[in-house]
């Protein structure tokens, strides 16, 4: 039932997602109705407009200057509100939606301080010829101030009421740090917008793009510049416990505007709501002095206030204390329960730029990885087992990662936890077996801190040295500064990942097999290796008018096997041959499988170990081979689907690809894989993980086979022991594939061809098969097939170790072309060529059935 809903959620997900992107399309932010309300066009990019609507209320006093109030991010004019009951009416006021923002915001994508600046400076044109009363809220001082340096003559004063200005006191104070969280933020919001079927309420949201992109093209450094050149009256009103534009910014635009004047008011950042009386009074009297001549100007203020203002801003307060430090240094400590290193790395820059001292960076990460560390032990403590059977941890920690952790532990627990930190991947379930295994508290809480001292010390102090260097080089890139920067910090994670491993053998060895991995084609997953071969397959089909021929190669089988056809009724018509491993299915739901096994042993004469798979898979998947009746119960009572139970055929396994088309008398074999079951041989010294590490092959699915070995990890094997690695022959089951085309003889060719011959209506695939030998196989003798796979079966000797990719992919060309031809030739005889709809059918039914 779950499985269900769950599918039905994703389809219904996927189905409504087209639906609301044409709904954010056309959706169209009407003009408000109430008379006071009006709009201009103004260019929005792309040779378009879009409206700017804003509020006009038109004062009793037209020789007065008007008031225009601009907004903060993410509000929009609503924010002024409750100040526009307290403010008189004899002044005009415009209150704009700046772009972007309430009944502005579709259209725009140029949100910038320069752009709402050109965009009040339209407004101006049309409202007043006179200059204005400016009245910046909070991020509204971008563009404000944009507006009074490029044209001071259009304004009379500017108020800063709660407002930005100097970069340094903004956010963290460093433009770099502060770019890359914007452009970070942006990033989320937008596949949000884009992920998720909303239909547009996202966009009605106050934190949505529009308000994420403001910050991100907004670039406070110029404002500094701005403050110092302004040459009318200035009010700067601020609240005494503003935390977003923190007291020191107001402090720092009172110094260097040495004619401003600096008002507190009782409060956080909403004294623009929660003071409004006072605020509006404050603005009342302001406008009146300035429109008397009474206010001061630069021309006017004191020689003392002039040469502050000339003075270099002071460093050390840009450095964050008290409550602002410790804010800082609690978030740093939580987001190293996200990603240590990314924590660090954000610490160690922090202190580069001078805002926290390296001691409290450093203080933060330890902590917060420490405690971190403690958490996963107390859960697993305390938790248990029923812990790791819920969502997410029996995702993140299988059991089978928990085994090794824990032998790790109980041979040497303090170094086991102190290693960790060095290797990627596994403290969190070697923390979490520590609480299972009940390990003593304080030695735990020892091991933890001196790890995660040895990591937090180098990493923030590091990153705190050379971080000034790597900023200011990015803040010289211009507009490639974010970009750039994820690049950097992408880079520094991944160093942070592989420095570790560089320091161990076991860690280059892990290395090493990733690089092999990720550069020979043979271990690409399919969605990166087979693109192009489904693009060859539709040309070809195209080009023969008919891109589902090779459905009708094997007329025998379902849609000729693409995909979960019945492997029981496959070998069921291969059985007038006479080499067909013995096989007994098994009915989804039947009662006391097990007892069925047991009798049919028992009547055939049958032992123990027998092949359990199910009866429609692919590539191995839950095939496995159990030696006892209590492992086969196991194996029958866990799996859901029709199963079929075979016995066990020993000798060497082999791949052969057979092809014949119908106006020939005889088929032939156009691929032959000989598959190689890994081993490692002990020498009573290393482990059997070390074993696995070292051997040239066997490294390479070293995941694979420490997962499958793992209660065993930790034991030496004695010196001569063979150990079996894998028991099937399948590629992503870590066995190897060879190209055997030197062992094809007319001999086996004749009786590969005759076993074929048996199955009325089969054409086309790949018979896996064991025989004692290769001697036994170049004669055509002891064939023992365990399955044939149908058209979309490989001829799997292209998987030879270091075959060209391009080799690959012709022999996977000539394959489907023979696929195509003999499907053609099956259909001219009356074999029918599935429906685009039935084979969809068949395939989402397929992918259904067969998700882990």
């Amino acid at each position: 039932m779950k499985e269900k809903l769950r599918h039905g959620l994703v389809v219904a997900w996927i189905a409504l997602l087209p639906i609301s992107w044409w709904t954010m399309s056309v959706r169209e932010i009407s003009k408000p109705t109430r008379p006071e309300w009006h709009e201009i066009l103004l260019p929005a990019g792309d040779g378009t407009t879009s409206p700017m609507r804003y509020r006009k209320i038109t004062g009793s006093d037209p020789t007065k200057p008007a008031v225009v109030l601009l907004h903060g991010s993410p509000m929009a004019s609503s924010c002024f509100d409750a100040l526009l009951r307290e403010l008189g009416r004899d002044r005009t006021l415009l209150i704009p939606d700046l772009p972007g923002f309430g009944a502005s915001r579709s259209g725009f994508t140029d949100l910038s301080f320069s752009a709402h600046a050109e965009a009040i400076r339209s407004l101006l044109k049309k409202e007043s010829s006179d200059p204005v009363h400016l009245v910046a809220y909070s991020q509204g001082g971008g563009p404000a101030l944009s507006l009074a340096e490029t044209t001071p003559g259009a304004v009379a004063s500017l108020t800063l009421l709660s407002s930005i200005g100097v970069q340094e006191h903004e956010l963290s104070g460093d433009y770099f740090l502060n770019h890359v969280l914007h452009g970070a933020q942006w990033i989320a919001l937008e596949a949000m917008r884009w992920g998720l079927p909303h239909f547009g309420l996202l966009d009605d949201l106050m934190l949505n793009t529009c308000y994420a992109r403001n910050f991100y093209q907004s670039d406070l450094r110029p404002l500094r510049q701005s403050l110092q050149s302004l040459d009318f009256p200035v009010l700067v009103q601020h609240g005494k416990s503003d935390f977003q534009v923190p007291t020191s910014a107001a402090r720092e635009h009172h110094r260097i505007v040495p004619q401003s004047e600096l008002v507190w008011f009782e409060g956080g950042h909403l004294v623009l709501m929660s003071r409004a009386p006072g605020i509006a009074a404050g603005l009342e009297e302001f406008f009146q002095r300035v429109e008397d001549g009474r206010a001061t100007t630069r021309a006017t203020a004191q020689p003392a206030r002039i040469s502050a203002a000339s003075q270099p801003m002071d460093d050390h307060a840009m450095k964050l204390s008290g409550k602002a430090l410790w804010v800082t240094s609690l978030a740093i400590g939580l987001a190293t329960l996200a990603s240590e290193d990314l924590a660090c790395i954000a610490a160690g820059l922090l202190t580069a730029r001078g805002l926290i001292p390296l001691t409290a960076a450093i203080a933060a990460c330890f902590t917060g990885i420490w405690a971190g560390d403690m958490a996963l032990y107390a859960l697993g403590r305390f938790g248990g087992g029923w812990v790791l059977g819920r969502w997410p941890f029996r995702h993140l920690v299988p059991e089978s990662s928990l085994l090794p952790a824990r032998e790790w532990l109980r041979q040497r627990s303090g170094m086991a936890i102190f290693a960790s930190r060095f290797m990627p991947g596994t403290r969190l379930p070697l923390y979490l077996a520590a609480g299972l295994l009940k390990l003593p508290v304080l030695p735990m809480m020892t091991w933890f801190a001196i790890a995660a001292l040895v990591w937090a010390v180098p990493v923030v102090s590091l990153v705190a040295h050379f971080g000034e260097g790597a900023s200011q080089w990015l803040m010289d890139r211009g507009g490639w500064v974010f970009p750039l920067a994820l690049l950097l910090l992408v880079c520094g994670w991944i160093a942070l990942q592989i420095l570790p491993l560089l320091a161990t053998h076991k860690g280059r060895r892990i290395l090493r097999a990733g690089w092999e991995r990720t550069t020979r084609w043979e271990f690409w997953p399919p969605a990166i290796f087979y693109p192009p071969v489904v693009i060859a397959a539709i040309a070809m089909g195209l080009r023969r008018r008919h891109p589902l021929a090779f459905t009708a190669a094997n007329p025998g089988i379902p849609h000729s096997g693409v995909a979960g056809e019945s492997k029981s009724s496959i070998l069921r018509a291969l059985l007038p041959s006479g080499s067909v491993v013995p096989f007994l299915l098994l009915a989804a739901g039947e009662e006391d499988q097990a007892g069925r096994v047991e009798s049919w042993m028992e009547e055939h004469g049958f032992r123990f170990p027998l092949v359990v798979k199910p009866d429609a898979g692919e590539r191995g998947r839950d095939v496995r081979i159990v030696s006892d009746v209590v492992r086969l119960r196991e194996e029958l009572d866990a799996r859901k689907v029709d199963t079929i139970v075979q016995t066990f055929a020993p000798g060497e396994e082999f791949g052969i690809f057979y092809t014949r088309h119908p106006d020939e008398a005889s088929g032939r074999i156009f691929s032959l894989t000989v598959k190689q079951l890994l081993s490692v041989k002990g020498d009573g010294r290393r482990t059997l993980e070390e074993l696995i590490l070292d051997d040239d092959r066997a490294y390479l699915s070293h995941r694979l086979f420490r997962r499958l070995h793992s209660p065993r990890l930790a034991t030496i094997p004695a010196d001569g022991e063979v150990l079996p690695l894998g028991e099937l022959g399948s590629h992503c089951r870590g066995a190897l594939f060879l190209n055997g085309a030197s062992l094809v003889t007319p001999e086996l060719e004749r009786e590969v061809d005759r076993i074929a011959k048996t199955f009325s209506g089969f054409h086309f695939g790949r018979f896996d098969i064991r025989c004692p030998d290769q001697a036994h196989l170049q004669r055509g003798e002891g064939l023992k097939i365990l399955e044939l796979n149908g058209v979309t079966s490989e001829a799997t000797h292209i998987y030879h170790p270091h075959t060209p990719l391009f080799t690959g992919y012709r022999t996977l060309f000539a394959q489907w072309r023979k696929a195509f031809d003999i499907g053609l030739a099956n259909h001219s005889r009356g074999a029918q060529i599935s429906r685009f709809g039935d084979l969809a059918q068949l395939l989402w039914n397929h992918r259904r059935n067969t998700r882990p």
